[in-house]
């Protein structure tokens, strides 16, 4: 008997998700939000999924009108931005919200109360709306970049360590915990390290490199354990220009032409128009 029912609900359920897919893009009301944030001090230690989720109660209490994804089970379409890991820092960091309606309330004072939702460490910063279709923050990241303030005792030996990496032409870094590829030349991953003053700075590409810890990758180059390169702070993010914005025209719902069809349909033309949700054909004229 259960199976008997699963037969019948699971096309209905397919058809009522392929209906979602075509018609939200054509929702003018639904906005993109991109908000910025600031992690430090007693929230270094949150990763994706705790920050994740201390987003997503705060927008919850907050009441703001959720739109929800097309899976089978919809959740609430709150993307962070490229990955920060645990402990630590950002100074810059962004996730992308999409909304069925922008909200009427000014952005500052959202910003105020969202901010008041959070736990220490954690603070938004900025509030953009975008459309609706707008390319996800994380796949317009290009580079990122990094500041660590090293400590005094480590100076002396950090930067002859840094004058060899910078003179030779590769630095394997063997990855024994790795799932795919074990081996990363660390000379293409970190990228044109300086020093200002005693602080360490160097860039990370994107892409590929998404997934590798910076942590990790910075104690494999200095021959330290992670946990000792406390303080690394991401402190901007590059990004690429999001060609959807540029060329609007081409994802935004096609409005006039809606309108146009609507009066042509009302206008007595004889159009044979089949309606999807039960295959029977419908006469006008």
């Amino acid at each position: 008997m259960l199976e008997g029912l699963l037969a019948q609900i699971g096309p209905l359920a397919i058809k009522a998700q392929q209906r979602r897919a075509a018609r939200w893009q054509l929702d003018s009301h639904r906005v993109t939000v991109r908000l910025h944030y600031a992690k430090s001090g007693n929230a270094l230690g949150f990763d994706d999924g705790d920050l994740h989720a201390l987003f997503l109660q705060a927008f919850r209490l907050e009441g703001l009108p959720l739109a929800l994804d097309l899976g089978k089970r919809p959740r609430p379409l709150v993307v962070l931005g490229p990955s920060l890991p645990a402990h630590v820092g950002g100074a810059m960091e962004g996730l992308d919200l999409v909304l069925r309606r922008e909200p009427t309330e000014a952005p500052v004072l959202l910003l105020a109360q969202l901010n008041e939702r959070l736990p220490e460490g954690l603070c938004f910063t900025q509030w953009e709306i975008l459309p609706a279709f707008a390319t996800p923050l994380a796949d317009l990241a290009l580079a990122a970049h990094w500041c660590w303030e090293v400590p005094a005792e480590l100076q002396a030996g950090l930067t002859q360590t840094v004058a060899t990496f910078l003179a030779a032409e590769a630095w394997p870094w063997h990855r024994s915990e790795a799932k795919t590829e074990a081996i990363v030349d660390l000379r293409k991953f970190l990228l044109e390290p300086t020093w200002a003053g005693t602080r360490l700075e160097f860039r990370t590409p994107m892409g590929i490199y998404m997934g590798l810890n910076p942590l990790k990758a910075l104690g494999a180059l200095l021959d330290l354990p992670p946990t000792a390169i406390a303080g690394l702070q991401r402190t901007s993010i590059d990004l690429r220009p999001d060609a959807r914005l540029a060329q609007a025209d081409r994802f935004a719902p096609k409005l006039k032409n809606m309108y146009e069809d609507a009066v042509l349909l009302a206008g007595g033309s004889n159009i044979t128009l089949v309606d999807e949700d039960d295959d029977e054909p419908l006469l006008l004229g």
